[in-house]
């Protein structure tokens, strides 16, 4: 997938706070693009992304191992 159209499938709300894009293999061999933020989604936009069939993942969360206060979101578009 592209990432200009992958920018265009997401909310508004969550463009302006995209860190990092990666290629990726998902376990059942489908390629993927994870996108993580720099915060956490908010429940209204993971209920407006899981209305889209292109996103995956949307409540996963990462941290960091020495430093668990820090959360961000990532998600996976397919």
């Amino acid at each position: 997938m592209d990432i200009t159209i992958l920018i265009d499938l997401l909310p508004d709300s969550v463009k302006t706070d995209v860190v990092d894009f990666n290629d990726v293999l998902l376990k059942n061999r489908k390629n993927a693009i994870r996108v993580l933020m720099d915060r956490i989604l908010t429940e209204e936009e993971k209920q407006e992304m899981k209305k889209n069939k292109h996103f995956m993942g949307v409540d996963c969360v990462a941290q960091y191992r020495h430093a668990p206060e820090i959360k961000k979101s990532y998600f996976y578009v397919v």
